[in-house]
C-alpha cells in the first residue's frame, strides 16, 4: 500500500502561543463497513489548533487562531483494471469527498468557536477555555462523521459496494 497526503488546509495562519492537537479517524474498507477486514482504503484526519490571547481592559481575548486539518490517504498502489473495480474506486472517491467536506466544516466551526470565546480574566484561563471548546467541537465532529457513516451504511447507500 502506498500513502499519500491528500490535503493540508490552513484555515487561518498566524503565529500563536498555545497548541492542542486532536485526531479524528474515518475508515472505509473493501466491504463498505468499518468493522470488517482487510482495509483497502484508509483516511486519517488530524485537526489541530493554536490560539493566543491579548490582554485588554475587558479581559483576555483571542487575538490569533490557527486551525489545521490534515488528511492522510492510504490506498493500494494498483487497482484491478475491471469496470466493476473502477466503478468501486469512483464511488470510494465520491464517498471520501463527502467525508472531507464534513471535516472541512468541522475545522471552520472550530475556528469560529475559538474566535467567539468571551473575554476571560487572564490569558491562562482563555487557553483553558479554548481547550474545552476544542474538545467539544471535536466531539461534535466525530458524532457527525459517525452519523453520516451509519446513515449511508458506510458508503453502501452511495454505491460503495465491493465487486465480486
Amino acid at each position: 500500500m502506498k500513502q499519500r497526503c491528500c490535503a493540508l488546509i490552513l484555515l487561518l495562519a498566524m503565529p500563536a502561543a498555545a497548541d492542542m492537537t486532536l485526531k479524528a479517524r474515518q475508515t472505509v474498507d473493501i466491504y463498505g463497513s468499518s468493522a470488517q477486514e482487510p482495509i483497502l482504503a484508509d483516511v486519517d484526519y488530524r485537526l489541530s489548533w493554536q490560539l493566543s490571547g491579548e490582554q485588554t481592559e475587558a479581559g483576555c481575548l483571542p487575538s490569533q487562531v490557527e486551525v489545521l486539518l490534515i488528511a492522510t490517504v492510504t490506498e493500494p498502489l494498483e487497482w484491478p483494471q475491471t469496470p466493476a473495480w473502477q466503478n468501486y474506486r469512483l464511488a470510494l472517491t465520491g464517498y471520501e469527498r463527502l467525508v472531507r467536506e464534513r471535516a472541512l466544516l468541522s475545522g471552520e466551526w472550530l475556528e469560529r468557536s475559538l474566535f467567539e470565546i468571551a473575554p476571560q480574566s487572564n490569558c491562562e484561563q482563555l487557553l483553558q477555555v479554548a481547550d474545552n471548546v476544542g474538545y467539544h467541537q471535536l466531539d461534535i465532529a466525530r458524532t457527525l462523521l459517525q452519523d453520516f457513516q451509519q446513515q449511508n451504511d458506510y458508503g453502501r447507500n452511495l454505491g460503495l459496494i465491493r465487486p465480486d
